[in-house]
């Protein structure tokens, strides 16, 4: 899972900071903070934004790509089991 490095203006968000744990701690993805170009955007598997009231946002298309929804889902799922 590639994240916006807080360099790149991404928020230091109580979400963000569950999944970031989630992740680190069950091992369900590698996680790496960068920039992320819209050329990388296209070629991901799945997309989604997260905010501490709606929690995790699918994405289902961008440009032409279209994402699959069940990597997000998994992760909602992992997320409620905190």
């Amino acid at each position: 899972i590639l994240t916006p490095a807080l360099s790149e203006g991404c928020v230091k968000g109580i979400m963000r900071k569950n999944i970031i744990e989630l992740i680190k701690k069950r091992k369900i993805f590698i996680l790496e903070e960068t920039s992320i170009s819209p050329f990388e955007l296209q070629k991901a598997d799945a997309v989604f934004i997260t905010n501490s009231i709606i929690g995790i946002q699918k994405v289902t298309k961008y440009r032409k790509k279209i994402y699959n929804s069940w990597i997000v889902e998994n992760l909602i799922k992992e997320l409620e089991l905190i």
